[in-house]
């Protein structure tokens, strides 16, 4: 496996690749990287609400996304992949990814952050799970969409992954903010459902000034899940991908966006990470032509809303939330968020599905997956629910390596993970010594890329 540092090199030697200088100092050494501002411009004097309610540092110009020259908008062509998730078909569009779709771990980590604001305590996690588990572990690469062509450096004994579209119940799942189940649309994760989305528009277009905040997501979520357990009988709520990702999906929108794509990470990714924090607005605000525009929909005169798949944009004038520990979108803000979730949608901050008919939920204690280590109660503690996120990603990301027959690079990928996450690790974190995946078998819809029995 070619080691981390080459990849970089690769990507910093590339125009459209290089997007910061203190890129590869950030990825050694993450805590240096969190205090780096920019300080070329000088503040204004305006606080903001930044995670836990702690104020944001001032406004400052330089939160203002390029979206010109190199990183002007440009549609993607016949072989660029596009996948489930706005938020990265954006960056691909404006060139912060590889207009291909197919993107380096470190480039992928580095560019949502630099973008997003999403902490590397979270950008980097995502990352390597997409690379190892859906993704090319050799050339440290992983498909924003479809399964991509295999390149020269990919493993012949693996090939280069199935991409994220092709990654149901590992990273996408069901209940999400705007794509469909799996198993409703013939596997099609990746085109957005306009009803969905319509849901989604419909909860604030009225109101005096449109805002797509945390408790509209909520509200959407709440739709969400619901739907999906009365029109799904094999609707699956993973312990990632729907625990973790469709539900981070929820927050990242108010906030700013990039996405785990099953998006219920991208409900609370949708309101964290697409908010738009200008001086009118330094707190963030997500109107109505700033979701449409991180959606490709357009809205005629009468109303119909339309979707060109693939055609994401970053609006002109968008600032990103506020870089540093005090503003990034980290994984103790999701936390945050997810307990606030909780209490109005609390089956989704659980692991279950239906058993083979609609409206026939069954939840299952973690505590019997993570052979004690954490109860389903345990995740309204925030700092358990971090201690539990990143203990899942350890223990659950070989069991998905052991599965794609690694052989002799089995090694090097586990070498891969721990390096890149154990720094973020609390040592005094509950450790899982056994996932426990037995409870998989009275859930029809929770095999992993396969049609359910008949």
């Amino acid at each position: 496996m070619r080691i981390l540092s080459a990849v970089l090199s690769l990507a910093l030697a590339s125009p459209s690749l290089a997007l910061c200088p203190m890129g590869k100092r950030g990825l050694e050494d993450p805590e240096s990287f969190k205090h780096h501002f920019d300080m070329s411009h000088k503040p204004k004097d305006k606080r903001q609400t930044g995670p836990a309610g702690l104020p944001f540092t001032e406004f400052n110009e330089n939160q203002l996304i390029d979206v010109t020259g190199q990183h002007q908008w440009v549609a993607p062509g016949p072989q660029d992949i596009r996948g489930p998730c706005p938020g990265l078909n954006a960056l691909a569009n404006h060139g912060y990814f590889p207009h291909s779709g197919v993107v380096p771990l470190t480039v992928a980590a580095t560019a949502t952050n630099q973008v997003y604001g999403l902490a590397l305590s979270l950008s980097v996690p995502l990352s390597v799970y997409a690379t190892l588990v859906d993704g090319d572990p050799v050339g440290e690469t992983w498909s924003i969409g479809r399964k991509p062509p295999a390149q020269a450096l990919t493993s012949l004994l693996i090939g280069p992954g199935d991409g994220l579209s092709g990654s149901h119940n590992k990273y996408e799942g069901d209940a999400s903010a705007g794509r469909g189940d799996y198993y409703l649309y013939n596997g099609d994760v990746e085109s957005l459902r306009v009803e969905k989305f319509k849901a989604l528009y419909n909860l604030a277009k009225n109101d005096q000034v449109p805002n797509y905040n945390l408790d509209v997501l909520i509200k959407h979520r709440k739709y969400t899940f619901d739907q999906s357990k009365s029109t799904n009988p094999y609707f699956f709520n993973a312990p990632f991908s729907g625990l973790a990702v469709a539900n981070a999906a929820h927050t990242f929108i108010r906030k700013s966006l990039p996405c785990s794509t099953n998006l219920q990470y991208l409900k609370i990714f949708i309101a964290a990470l697409m908010s738009n924090h200008s001086d009118d607005y330094p707190n963030g605000i997500l109107d109505k032509e700033t979701l449409k525009s991180f959606f490709a929909i357009t809205e005629a005169n009468d109303g119909t809303l339309s979707w060109k798949p693939g055609w994401e944009r970053i609006p002109d004038d968008w600032y990103r939330r506020p870089l540093g520990p005090q503003n990034e979108y980290a994984i103790n803000s999701f936390a945050l968020d997810l307990v606030k979730m909780a209490q109005t949608v609390p089956e989704a901050v659980s692991v279950g599905g239906n058993t083979g008919t609609v409206n026939s939920f069954t939840g299952v204690n973690l505590g019997d997956i993570t052979t004690g280590a954490y109860r389903t109660e345990d995740l309204a503690d925030p700092k358990k629910f971090v201690c539990f996120f990143y203990q899942l990603t350890l223990t659950a990301v070989p069991d998905f390596l052991r599965s794609r027959a690694l052989g002799t690079l089995l090694a090097s990928a586990l070498s891969l993970l721990h390096s890149k996450i154990d720094p973020y690790v609390d040592p005094s974190c509950a450790k899982i010594g056994n996932y426990n995946d037995a409870f998989l078998a009275q859930f029809p819809g929770a095999a992993v890329n396969k049609p359910p029995p008949q």
